[in-house]
C-alpha cells in the first residue's frame, strides 16, 4: 500500500474549498487505491487516493459519469486532481451490504433484490455510445492463467509445458461457447463489499455503486455471478436460487442461454480469483485473502461437477489443481 502524501492531500482539499478538516483512513482494497473519510464541521466526504505510478483515475471518472447519467447511484465527484491521483467523492456512509447484513441477515433476500434491480438498469445502458474495451478470449484467458502463475506455486503444485498447452486450448474452446450477443456493461466487482445501502433512497437507487473503474463490455451473466458467488460472503443457498430466478424473470433473458454463460463465467471468474488472492498473499503480503480461498475452491469444484460443457479430461486436470 502506498502511503498517502498528507501534504499534497491537504493542498488538494483546501483548493477544493474545504477547511478545518480531519482525514481518517477507512479502507484499502486489492489494488493500490486507498480511501479516507474527510470530515469538516458539518460535512463528510470520501477521498480516493490512486497513486499515479500504479493507478489511473480516468476510467473511474468515465464509468462514474455513465452510471450517474443513467440514473444509477454512483458517488458524485466533488473535485479531482488527476495529476496526483486524488478524487473527492460523495460519502455513502459505512453500510456496505456485508456490514449491513452482518447486523441482521433476515433482510438478505430483499437487499439483494435491490442489487439485482440496479444490475438490470446497468444492463439497459447503451454502451455503444462510449469507448469501453470489450472482454475477449485473450483477456478471459489471461485472467485464468493467474492460476498457473500464482495459485499453483502457493499450493506447491507443478504443471508441465504440455499441461499448460492443454489448459489454454481447453479454456479457449470453452470461451467459444459464450454468447456473442447480449453484451452489456460489466462492472466486474459487483459484490457485497462494493454495494452500499443508501437508506434515504428507494428501489434500485438505494444501491450505492463502488469500485467500477475496471468495467468492460462483456457477458450478461458476469455481474450476477459476481454478486451471487461472493468470494467474501456466504449467501443463503435458497436465497441464491430465488435471486437467480428473480433476475431471469425481470431481465427477460433466455434461460438456457443465460445459464450456459453463467456456468462458464462462474468457472472462469472463480479460477481467476484463486490466482488473484494467491498473488495478493505471495507478492503483496496481504495474508487476509487466504481466508477466502476455501470458499472459492468450493465454487470451482461445484461447477466442475455440474458443467456438461467441460471435457472430462479438463475437469480431471482442474480438480487436480484445486485442493
Amino acid at each position: 500500500m502506498i502511503e498517502l502524501n498528507s501534504q499534497l492531500a491537504d493542498v488538494f482539499l483546501a483548493e477544493s474549498g474545504l477547511s478545518n478538516f480531519t482525514i481518517t483512513k477507512i479502507a484499502g482494497d486489492a489494488s493500490f487505491r486507498s480511501y479516507y473519510r474527510v470530515k469538516t464541521a458539518n460535512k463528510s466526504y470520501v477521498l480516493m487516493f490512486a497513486p499515479t505510478n500504479y493507478e489511473d483515475t480516468s476510467p473511474f471518472i468515465k464509468i462514474n459519469e455513465i452510471l450517474i447519467t443513467n440514473n444509477l447511484s454512483a458517488p458524485s465527484i466533488i473535485a479531482k486532481d488527476t495529476k496526483n491521483g486524488f478524487l473527492l467523492l460523495q460519502d455513502f456512509g459505512d453500510d456496505t451490504f456485508s456490514r449491513f447484513l452482518s447486523k441482521d441477515s433476515n433482510n438478505e433476500f430483499e437487499i439483494y433484490k435491490r442489487a439485482i434491480d440496479a444490475l438490470i438498469e446497468i444492463h439497459k445502458i447503451d454502451y455503444h455510445k462510449f469507448d469501453i474495451a470489450k472482454y475477449n478470449n485473450a483477456i478471459l484467458y489471461r485472467e485464468v492463467a493467474l492460476l498457473i502463475d500464482w495459485y499453483l506455486p502457493l499450493k506447491k503444485r507443478n504443471i508441465s509445458i504440455s499441461e499448460i498447452k492443454f489448459f489454454k486450448n481447453s479454456w479457449i474452446d470453452l470461451f467459444d461457447n459464450l454468447t456473442k450477443s447480449n453484451q452489456v456493461l460489466v462492472l466486474r466487482d459487483y459484490h457485497a463489499d462494493n454495494l452500499m445501502v443508501l437508506p434515504n433512497m428507494s428501489g434500485f437507487k438505494s444501491v450505492g455503486l463502488l469500485d467500477f473503474q475496471d468495467a468492460l463490455i462483456g457477458s450478461f451473466a458476469y455481474d450476477l455471478q459476481s454478486l451471487l458467488e461472493d468470494a467474501r460472503r456466504d449467501i443463503n443457498q435458497q436465497n441464491r436460487e430465488k435471486l437467480f430466478d428473480y433476475f431471469i424473470s425481470r431481465a427477460n433473458y433466455d434461460f438456457q442461454e443465460f445459464s450456459s454463460d453463467y456456468e462458464i463465467i462462474s468457472l472462469q471468474r472463480n479460477i481467476k480469483i484463486l490466482g488473484i488472492f494467491a498473488r495478493l498473499y505471495l507478492r503483496d503480503k496481504k495474508e487476509q485473502y487466504l481466508q477466502y480461498l476455501p470458499r472459492v475452491e468450493n465454487f470451482v469444484l461445484d461447477r466442475l461437477k455440474n458443467n456438461n460443457l467441460i471435457q472430462d479430461l479438463f475437469k480431471e486436470l482442474l480438480c487436480g489443481y484445486i485442493k
